[in-house]
C-alpha cells in the first residue's frame, strides 16, 4: 500500500500543487520583477496612482491544502501594488506552496511563482515558476503576446534550458489571473455557464466554470456566505490561425480539445463584492485535494 502511495505521489507533484494552490489563486512577495526588464531597470520601478480597474493592491491569503483529509502543503499569497515602466502598468502576484508533516517527509518541495498582468485587462504579461522538489529544481518562464496569439517559453532543468513559442487564444489567463476576471464579473446567476483560457507553460488549458449554488463554508476565520462554482479543466491544442484575405496579421489559433476532463472539482468565492476564493475542492490522482482559506490581509494601498 505505501509502495503504491510513493508511486502515485512522484508522479510530477508541480502538477498537484499548481492544480490545487494555483488554480485557486496565487502564489509571495511581489520581488523578483523581471518582466522583460534588466535587474537595474526594476530598481527604478515605482508604485503608482492605483488603476481604477484593479481593486486589491496588497492583499495576502494564507491557505492550509489537504489531500485525503491530511495536510500536506501550505500556500502564502501576496499581491502587489500597481507599478508602471515603460508607459506600462502592470501588478505582481507571487508567492510559494511548501510541502508540511508527512507529505514533506516523502516528498519534499518548495514551488514558487510570480506574474505580471495588466491591471486592466487582467490579461497576463509575464509567468515565472520555479520548481524545487525532492532535491531537483526547474523552472518555467513565459511572455505572453495575446495581440499576436502567442507565448514564449523557457524551460530550465538541470542546468539545461529549452526556449520554445506556443500559440494562445487572444484571452489566454496563466494560472494566477484569471481569479481577477471572475471577481469583476457581472453578478452571478445559478446555472451560469463560464469558460478561461490558461497557459501554465507546459499545458493549454480551458476552465470550465457552472454556478452551482450559493452555500456557506466554514473555514478558521469564521463562516463565509458563498457562491459554489464547479469546474471542469479541459486539455486543448490551438492550431495557429490563418487570416482570410483582404484581412492581415495574426488570426485566432483554431482550438480542439486534446484531453477530456483532466480535472473536476469545486470552487468557492464570497458572496460580498470582493468574491475571496476561500475554499477549492479537486479530485487527483492521489484522491480528493482541498484548499482553504486560513488567513486574510485586505488590500491596501503604498503609503
Amino acid at each position: 500500500m505505501h509502495r503504491h502511495f510513493l508511486l502515485c505521489f512522484q508522479q510530477p507533484a508541480a502538477a498537484l500543487v499548481f492544480s490545487i494552490t494555483l488554480l485557486l489563486l496565487a502564489l509571495a512577495t511581489p520581488t523578483s520583477v523581471q518582466a522583460r526588464q534588466s535587474s537595474q531597470a526594476q530598481q527604478d520601478v515605482q508604485p503608482t496612482s492605483q488603476t481604477a480597474a484593479f481593486r486589491w493592491p496588497g492583499e495576502e491569503f494564507y491557505y492550509t491544502v489537504r489531500i485525503n483529509g491530511a495536510e500536506a502543503m501550505r500556500a502564502s499569497v501576496r499581491v502587489g501594488q500597481v507599478r508602471n515602466q515603460n508607459n506600462r502598468s502592470y501588478v505582481p502576484i507571487s508567492g510559494n506552496a511548501q510541502s508540511t508533516g508527512f507529505f514533506h517527509a516523502i516528498y519534499p518541495l518548495d514551488d514558487r511563482a510570480n506574474t505580471f498582468f495588466n491591471p486592466q485587462t487582467f490579461l497576463p504579461l509575464r509567468s515565472e515558476k520555479t520548481f524545487h522538489e525532492k532535491g531537483q529544481t526547474r523552472s518555467y518562464f513565459v511572455d505572453y503576446f495575446q495581440d499576436s496569439y502567442l507565448a514564449r517559453i523557457e524551460k530550465t532543468r538541470n542546468n539545461s534550458t529549452l526556449q520554445t513559442r506556443a500559440n494562445i487564444p487572444g484571452n489566454t489567463h496563466d494560472m494566477l489571473t484569471w481569479i481577477y476576471e471572475l471577481r469583476t464579473a457581472p453578478p452571478f446567476e445559478i446555472g451560469q455557464k463560464f469558460s478561461y483560457f490558461v497557459y501554465d507553460g507546459w499545458s493549454l488549458s480551458r476552465i470550465d466554470f457552472t454556478v452551482r449554488a450559493k452555500e456557506d463554508v466554514y473555514t478558521p476565520m469564521g463562516w463565509f456566505k458563498g457562491w459554489k462554482l464547479d469546474f471542469r479543466r479541459e486539455i486543448v491544442h490551438a492550431a495557429k490561425g490563418r487570416s482570410e484575405p483582404p484581412a492581415k496579421g495574426p488570426a485566432p489559433p483554431t482550438i480542439s480539445v486534446r484531453e477530456s476532463g483532466r480535472h473536476s472539482g469545486s470552487f468557492w468565492v464570497s458572496r460580498d463584492e470582493n468574491r475571496l476564493p476561500i475554499k477549492l475542492r479537486i479530485n487527483t490522482l492521489l484522491g480528493a485535494g482541498e484548499a482553504l482559506l486560513i488567513k486574510y490581509q485586505p488590500a491596501r494601498t503604498s503609503k
